[in-house]
């Protein structure tokens, strides 16, 4: 007897900043409105979706945003336990820090798309925005206490992360990327080497168990479309993104996926929405158990 198509799952967390609904956190919801789920769904497999409802949160971003964090793990492991492949719309980036604490392989590469590089620390950030520190907290340079209340988190090594896009880079960052191990792939590398994608792609799949796809919305050019108020001009295009993802899901198992970063109200007729449900299409087709 064939064994039963692993399904998908849809998890949306309408949070930003620990605030319900309000503008990045409600865009999971209205993707959800313009037909996630059937987008989902059109890859041939079962789906079906949960939510992220948290009860009242903690006083301070930062510790709001890791009792998200901790609904996202607790969602992801049930998704895992079902055999259903998690794909997450989330308010922030930092959602992927649960995502990655509820998956059970051993080694997970992270492939990161995001006009930023979300590797300020409390220290560095000029705006104190914490979603900016996201990757920082996901590799175990911040918030290292707070993040230890997330069960099952690990720091993800500097060499399983691969940052794609990423045009708006602080000083900061840009001396971290310098002397870490984590992988850059910037927006004219990618144009100017046809081999790039190629290249980054197989340094950040060699010896990992499962990929995780992190795209934050604003990874895009402000040309294609707003996606919150942090876009910038210099993105990549829509099939260059998907180009990126495509060569990922080529040479490993991708497990899951979270799409970021959309404030509907900041969307001119939709463009970015449509960018996304593409997006969604493409990772239902992409996920593997």
């Amino acid at each position: 007897m064939a064994a039963p198509t692993p399904s998908l799952r849809l998890i949306t967390v309408p949070y930003d900043s620990g605030r319900r609904g309000v503008r990045h956190g409600a865009g999971p919801d209205a993707l959800v409105a313009g037909g996630a789920v059937a987008r989902l769904a059109r890859a041939g497999r079962p789906v079906d979706r949960r939510e992220v409802t948290c009860g009242p949160l903690a006083a301070g971003e930062a510790a709001a945003d890791v009792e998200v964090m901790r609904a996202v793990r607790a969602l992801v492991a049930d998704a895992v336990e079902d055999r259903a492949a998690p794909v997450v719309l989330a308010g922030n980036c930092g959602a992927t820090l649960g995502v990655v604490a509820g998956l059970p392989a051993p080694r997970v590469g992270v492939l990161w798309l995001d006009a930023h590089g979300d590797l300020n620390d409390p220290r560095t950030s000029a705006s104190g925005f914490v979603d900016g520190m996201s990757l920082s907290m996901l590799t175990g340079r911040s918030w290292t206490g707070l993040t230890q209340r997330v069960p099952g988190f690990a720091p993800v090594a500097d060499a399983d992360v691969l940052l794609v896009g990423a045009h708006e880079l602080d000083p900061a960052e840009r001396e971290l990327l310098d002397r870490s191990r984590i992988g850059l792939l910037t927006v004219d590398a990618l144009r100017d080497d046809p081999a790039a994608v190629t290249r980054a792609v197989t340094a950040l799949v060699d010896g990992v168990d499962a990929v995780h796809v992190h795209v934050d919305l604003d990874v895009h050019d402000l040309d294609v479309g707003r996606a919150n108020s942090w876009s910038a001009p210099g993105g990549l295009r829509p099939e260059e993104v998907r180009a990126v993802i495509r060569a990922a899901a080529d040479r490993a198992p991708v497990r899951s996926a979270t799409l970021a970063s959309w404030d509907p109200a900041l969307d001119d007729d939709h463009r970015m929405r449509d960018v996304a449900l593409d997006l969604v299409e493409l990772l239902g087709a992409a996920l593997t158990h």
